[in-house]
């Protein structure tokens, strides 16, 4: 399908205090709606795929590969693959999330 809308997709629980809905998935790319609740840790992981995101609402920390930053409403962020990061949500946070290749 090439079209839709975020209504007809189902929310998985990732980790305690935050959830992901897909959006769309193709041969090359994956994207995904994001909700963290403030105050939820994200323990410091890695994977193969690129990952790339903006920030639609929220407030929320991130450390890849040792950088740190914070990240409001309007803010991109790209990490690598293979490369170690985590996170600390301040406040409600909502962002698009796009994996290359898809998880």
């Amino acid at each position: 399908m090439f079209f839709g809308h975020e209504r007809d997709k189902t929310r998985e629980k990732i980790i305690e205090g935050a959830t992901r809905k897909l959006l769309s998935t193709g041969e090359k790319i994956q994207v995904f709606q994001i909700e963290m609740k403030g105050g939820t840790p994200v323990p410091e992981h890695a994977h193969p795929n690129e990952q790339a995101g903006y920030v639609i609402q929220g407030k929320f920390e991130v450390n890849v590969g040792g950088e740190k930053g914070i990240l409001e409403k309007g803010s991109y962020f790209r990490i690598p693959g293979n490369v170690p990061h985590s996170g600390f949500v301040h406040e409600d946070t909502i962002l698009i999330d796009i994996y290359s290749p898809p998880r």
